[in-house]
């Protein structure tokens, strides 16, 4: 006797409300396995803002919609409810940096002498 059917045997001798737990349970697993896939967004408009307004927001969290700004805020959970507020699905909240980091450079890089290797 194969696994499957040892199992489908054992799942025949419970009562029917436990055969039908069984059979519920066994349905949410199968769901479960098929891949899932999230609706993805392109959050150019977005990011271009955030680009353009970097230093006027610096250290906040914003929402922004497109090109609009949504709400801005030291706390991201006020951001997140004034974007959830405007009815907005998916909100963009990012923190806003104040601007780009400088690239690093190794402290030895800077140590050695000028042109030796």
């Amino acid at each position: 006797m194969s696994l499957e059917e040892a199992i489908l045997d054992k799942v025949r001798r419970l009562p029917p409300a436990k055969q039908e737990e069984v059979l519920r349970f066994a349905d949410v697993l199968q769901r479960g396995a098929t891949a899932r896939t999230a609706p993805s967004r392109d959050r150019t408009l977005e990011m271009k803002w955030i680009g353009e307004n970097r230093a006027a927001y610096a250290n906040q969290w914003v929402a922004v919609e497109g090109d609009r700004l949504v709400g801005a805020d030291p706390d991201p959970l006020k951001v997140f409810a004034a974007a959830k507020a405007q009815r907005i699905r998916s909100p963009f909240v990012v923190h806003v940096l104040p601007e780009e980091p400088l690239p690093f450079v190794p402290a030895f890089c800077a140590l050695r002498p000028h042109g030796s290797a």
